[in-house]
């Protein structure tokens, strides 16, 4: 089984502001989600940060949204900044000013030949004062003097002004300088690069060893130049420059616009000026490679001088505008279904394939990137099998993506992830849990938020209508890492996309000394695409733009300065065809976590969906790049490498040789898949490319989800109408293409349906099993069937029937073939069983008695998935039965366990009960996870027989303990089934000893009240992080003052500060009516001591918890925790943490014995006491009964998980039909006179 990583959803009803610990909790509520604008706190690995201190901002920048990831941010977040380029130029800030510099390549070091500032200026830090698209302004104020320096990308001047009274001082400390009336010329300064200062005209410096100093004749204003490398006559040039001079630019932008009949994107450049003396209005505008080679024809053109810049040649336009034009080619939801004509494709590989994933879980311990990753897992699978019309399937998997991104969607008061926080001092919407720096230094915005996006445009196609109560939450993440309103109250225009750079820039603080950097620009494409995806289905025509602008403009960036197509920017003596990080100053081939070169290919790759098409438009460069993959790295020889991400290198093939690329698939089934990769994904895509043949960029379309492929002279022409009315869509070669209301459509589909069916799909082997193929449409020649890859016969005339005589033991997958002439369609995919499950030894295991885990029931037909076990990876990565899927390993002393497992995984044992009642199980387990692992649970003839179970910690995954727990079992042989939750722990012995008559009920035998007298007991309690509890008899000094039998102890002895023990609750908390939780608490621990009652979520991580201290030490005392600020809770998991902050040593001052947990204070009505209503069966199918005893029901009302009503009955309230609801969680609550009970119910 394999090991993923996270919980749980819910509604805000209402907003509200309370405190806890004197933190107000502010609630911002956006149609159906919400997020928090107060920090929630860290989780309990400490993990949840936003960035430190305040932004460095002055002048016309405060009071605005606060700009991060651009080239110059580590100007805001530290005093001084060292690594600012500009290109040509390297800026470093000090106390005394600004150092100019010229650096080839690399971070700046101890490079300091020009130093400029003002006389006497000491400023400790250099704030920026002023921003627009492609400048900053700093400003170093000391309280006596003021500076400002303006500089912009691709400018090749550095403007600056001062107060009247301030003298300009220079130190010069390399090169050689000259006077020239007003001009300060340097040459040779650095890597020989000439400088020049420009004074007012009139104005005079004087001298002083290497200082220079003027009062610029009376003004407040000068400039600086870098003169190109290849300048001979410095004083020329100088002269020549300096019509530039006294033109400062005051505000930069950048305007787009999108013409959908041609597919053209033209971006105008625009510098506003202010004139500070003479007559001319220009500045000097450098234009970088993917400007000048993208010239619109009415743009006017760079011939000036040109520079050697890190991101190539810089060519310089006497301008104050210019003009971009490129060509937006299209992306996809998804490769179109046209596989079948794929040799070797086969639709039941296809559809075991979709089984693989189908029931994956979101892991519940994740973060943003991690969790977008798997989320995008399941969005590419769930489009193929709703092209294959396996709907069961699609729809498993948007139900899964629906609850977590609905959950990441609202804020709940007191959880601490799969939530948002609006930091107001850094303008940045974080979220919990993140990962790489994406809260403390705002990093990777795009490709977090990119993945949540095109989630929500997967949800809104599937779901129509979910935008009207989420997509404003979207909507904000979209503005959060893009807003195209520099008027934005709440986020900085353009946040990760830089205007002029072209591309994105990940870091928030540009905190490393070679300047900003991106990393992989195929996630920040992919953050391009959902825009243009959610824009679309969304009729937000301005979002779609801005995501076409970001996607061609980057696009251009991405081939000029990762991929070097055109051998312009690379250095001559760079090894390689690609670069995998771009830095301000600097490119390389190493990733934030390996310097392998596998990685550094695949990191410019992944994902690859269908926005990525743009991979493939240059064919002679894809093609050449493959080449030197395959000779570098092991991808041929199928070498086992976690950097080696073969996948995605295979589709990456696929776009320029896809048969090439099924070759290499076939030849290695058995390969690790890269985290967040579907292999149902790359089995469909390299199997449709091979259909498509490769991308025609040249032919683009007057709709932005179509593109069109070329396989020798067939051209393929494809495109999803994600609107609710038909549309043509007009190829720019002529072609128009009808496409139906909410679907994909290509030239080639015919207009036709099938579906097989089978009188039987459980059958005993030499049965007999007919199979019937039903169509639509007309013009059907005849219709195949097929098991596998194997055709079993046809019929030419409907109906369309074939009959199986003496069908063989096994799994078979019949599937048929429809066709109108040569062409035709794949029908859906049925699975007939022919077999039955088997005990693993051939006779049923016995209770009492040990049962292996490994030992679970076998198929008597084959690999037993989906009939003894269900497993979510089809590696087996244990030695013990290796046939199968389950990944079961032989352990000394152990036996047959079983290892990496993850949530949704399940098997089942058939066993013989000797007598009917409760049996105790010694559950062995090792878990190397430091918040332990589960929970899960058993059922027998699908009803739940035992309470959730949870594993603590146990050290390493090789470290085995014993958990107890207990069940009801009924005499007689029954297939029991182990069912996973959440995973995180490896499973071995299961021991079953008789005990007594009966359990107590599963759903009331853990719930507060409890007192210890019956329950809970030692096994109900789950230890982490050095805590130990159990249940023992009162003796002294405790029975003084506490006249119980049994209470509760909790040793903390090492491990961490938070050690403690919780117990797993069977229902639900509900503070509505009783507000605290109290209990009797004795230690002798000093007073003051911290103890905090945490509530958490036994299938989620959203938490809630207070603390109070102690008020004597040695005696009872009785202490309390208000929660009423939370009402009906989704909490059922509560947590002791007595000494919270401190690492106990195990002595008395270390143990902490309770009694009497309970809620009390009661506000307006009394709850029904849980032991009076019986609910059952819970779960349930369809009908659910409702016993009570002396109490007179008047109301049972039935709500989701979020909070919405969705059933009310008010008669015949002792058997409810609940068949029309869906499968999920709900609450039940039920009303009478007496008060209000409500239960968790489990719908099947």
């Amino acid at each position: 089984m394999s090991v993923l990583i996270k919980p749980v959803f819910r509604e805000v009803l209402l907003i509200s502001l309370f405190l806890i610990f004197n933190v107000t909790i502010a609630q911002v509520t956006v149609g159906n989600g919400s997020y928090t604008t107060t920090f929630p706190g860290v989780d309990s690995a400490g993990r949840n940060s936003f960035p430190s201190g305040s932004p460095q901002l002055s002048g016309n920048a405060t009071g605005k949204p606060v700009p991060t990831n651009d080239w110059w941010s580590r100007l805001i977040k530290e005093d001084h900044a060292d690594n600012l380029f500009n290109y040509p130029m390297t800026l470093k800030t000090t106390n005394q000013g600004l150092i100019v510099t010229y650096i080839p390549w690399g971070p700046i070091g101890d490079s300091a030949p020009i130093e400029v500032g003002l006389t006497g200026l000491n400023a400790s830090m250099a704030t920026a004062s002023d921003h627009s698209d492609w400048t900053v302004t700093m400003n170093w104020n000391d309280g006596s003097h003021d500076l400002q320096a303006t500089s912009g990308i691709g400018m090749p001047f550095i403007y600056f002004e001062k107060d009247n009274d301030d003298i300009v001082e220079i130190k010069v400390n390399s090169g050689t300088a000259t006077i020239s009336n007003e001009l300060l010329i340097i040459s040779n300064a650095t890597s020989g690069a000439d400088f020049v200062f420009y004074a007012p005209v009139g104005s005079t410096w004087t001298q002083s060893g290497n200082i220079y100093i003027s009062t610029l004749n009376g003004n407040d204003y000068w400039s600086m130049a870098m003169l190109p490398q290849s300048t001979s006559n410095v004083n020329t040039v100088a002269q020549e420059y300096k019509k530039y001079a006294y033109v400062f630019p005051t505000n930069t932008t950048t305007a787009w616009s999108y013409n959908e009949s041609n597919s053209k994107l033209t971006t105008t450049f625009t510098v506003s000026t202010d004139v500070k003396e003479g007559v001319e209005t220009n500045v000097l505008l450098g234009l970088l490679p993917h400007h000048w080679s993208n010239l619109s024809s009415s743009s006017p053109t760079p011939d000036e001088y040109s520079y050697d810049s890190v991101r190539g040649e810089l060519k310089t336009l006497d301008g104050n505008s210019f003009i971009v034009e490129n060509t937006f080619k299209g992306i996809l939801p998804t490769l179109p279904n046209l596989t079948q004509y794929s040799p070797g494709f086969n639709p039941a590989d296809m559809d075991t394939k979709i089984a693989l994933i189908e029931n994956d879980q979101l892991a519940t311990w994740t973060d943003s990137y991690n969790e977008g990753q798997v989320m995008n897992r399941l969005i590419q699978t769930a489009r193929i099998a709703d092209q294959t019309g396996d709907i069961e399937s699609r729809d498993k998997m948007i139900a899964t993506i629906k609850e977590r991104l609905e959950d990441w969607l609202t804020y709940q008061s007191g959880e601490v992830a799969f939530l948002f926080y609006y930091n107001d001092t850094w303008s940045a919407m974080l979220g919990y849990p993140a990962g790489h720096g994406q809260d403390n230094n705002i990093n990777d915005h795009h490709f977090h938020w990119g993945y949540f996006i095109h989630a929500a445009a997967f949800m809104e196609q599937f779901e129509p209508g979910w935008v009207n109560q989420w997509g404003d939450m979207i909507n904000l993440l979209i503005r959060d890492a893009a807003t195209e309103d520099r008027n934005d109250p709440l986020f900085p225009f353009l946040r990760n996309f830089s205007p002029y750079a072209g591309h994105s820039w990940a870091n928030g603080f540009a905190s490393f000394p070679f300047g900003n950097d991106q990393e992989s620009t195929s996630e920040s494409m992919q953050f391009a695409s959902s825009l243009i995806h959610w824009g679309t289905i969304t009729e937000n025509d301005a979002i779609r733009d801005l995501g076409i602008y970001i996607y061609t403009t980057e696009q251009t960036a991405v081939e000029e300065y990762w991929f070097d197509m055109y051998d312009r920017n690379l250095s001559p003596s760079h090894p390689y065809s690609l670069v995998s990080r771009v830095w301000g100053n600097a490119y390389d081939n190493q990733t934030f976590w390996t310097g392998d070169i596998a990685a550094s290919y695949g990191i410019e790759l992944y994902p690859i969906h269908g926005g990525s098409l743009y991979l493939g438009h240059n064919q002679v460069y894809a093609q050449s790049l493959w080449t030197e993959m395959t000779a570098n790295t092991g991808i041929l020889s199928n070498q086992e490498n976690p950097n080696l991400w073969h996948d995605t290198y295979w589709k990456y093939l696929s776009l320029t040789d896809a048969q090439a690329a099924i070759d290499l698939y076939d030849s290695y089934p058995d390969r690790t898949l890269k985290f967040g990769i579907s292999d149902a994904q790359t089995y469909h895509w390299l199997h449709a490319m091979n259909t498509l043949g490769t991308v025609d960029a040249p032919i683009t379309a007057d709709y932005p989800i179509a593109a069109a492929f070329v396989d020798n002279t067939l051209t393929t022409y494809v495109a999803h109408n994600y609107s609710d009315s038909p549309i043509t869509v007009t190829f720019s070669d002529g072609f128009m293409l009808e496409v139906p209301a909410n679907s994909m459509a290509t030239n080639r589909d015919l207009n036709i349906t099938g579906a097989i069916t089978a009188n039987t799909y459980q059958a005993n082997e030499n049965d007999t099993v007919n199979l019937t193929t039903t169509t639509t449409g007309s013009g059907i020649t005849k219709v195949e069937f097929y098991k596998g890859d194997t055709l079993l016969g046809e019929d030419t005339a409907s109906p369309y029937e074939f009959n199986i005589s003496s069908i063989a033991l096994g799994i078979h997958n019949m599937y048929s073939k429809v066709y109108v002439g040569s062409e035709f369609i794949n029908t859906n995919v049925i699975n007939i069983q022919v077999g039955d499950q088997v005990p693993y030894s051939g006779t049923p295991h016995t209770v009492p008695g040990i049962i292996e885990a490994g030992h679970f029931d076998y198929f008597e037909g084959g690999v037993g998935q989906n009939i003894s076990y269900y497993d979510s990876s089809i590696e087996n990565l244990g030695g013990f039965r290796p046939t199968e899927y389950v990944d079961a390993v032989s352990v000394t002393n152990e036996g047959a366990t079983v290892g990496w497992i993850t949530s949704g995984e399940w098997m089942e044992y058939t066993i013989d009960v000797a007598t009917t009642g409760c049996y105790d199980i010694d559950l062995r387990y090792a878990s190397g996870n430091t918040n332990g692992g589960g929970p899960f649970y058993f059922e027998i003839d699908g009803v739940k027989v035992s309470s959730d179970i949870s594993m603590s910690y146990t050290g390493d995954w090789n470290n085995w303990n014993t958990k107890a727990s207990n069940i009801d079992l009924t005499e007689g042989i029954h297939v029991l089934r182990f069912v996973v939750t959440n995973g995180e722990f490896n499973l071995g012995k299961m021991t079953f000893t008789y005990n007594a008559l009966e359990c107590a009920e599963v759903g009331g035998n853990t719930g507060l009240p409890f007192n210890f007298e019956t329950t809970p007991v030692t096994a109900d309690f789950n230890n982490f992080d050095g805590g130990t509890a159990t249940v023992e008899p009162v003796v002294a000094p405790q029975n003084i003052g506490n006249s119980s039998n049994n209470l509760a102890k909790i040793v903390r002895n090492g491990g961490q500060p938070w050690a403690g023990a919780y117990l797993n609750l069977d229902d639900f908390l509900n503070f509505s009516s009783k507000k605290y939780i109290t209990l009797k608490l004795w230690t002798e621990a000093p007073i003051g001591t911290s103890v905090q009652i945490k509530l958490e979520q036994q299938s989620g991580s959203a938490a809630s918890e207070l603390t109070t201290t102690t008020n004597t030490s040695g005696e009872w005392e009785t202490l309390h925790w208000d929660f009423s600020a939370l009402g009906i809770t989704t909490y059922d998991k509560l947590v002791f943490m007595f000494d919270i902050g401190n690492v106990g040593n195990g002595t008395s001052t270390s143990t902490f014995y309770f009694d009497d947990v309970q809620q009390a204070a009661s506000l307006s009505v009394n709850d029904i006491n849980p032991n009076e209503i019986k609910l059952y069966p819970n779960p349930t199918n369809s009908y659910l009964h409702v016993k009570s005893n002396n109490i007179v029901i008047n109301k049972i009302e039935v709500f989701t998980i979020l909070g919405r009503k969705v059933k009310v009955f008010t008669d015949n309230l002792s058997k409810l039909n609940l068949e029309d609801l869906k499968s999920g969680v709900y609450l039940i609550k039920v009303q009478s006179n007496n008060g209000q009970l409500i239960k968790r119910l489990v719908k099947k």
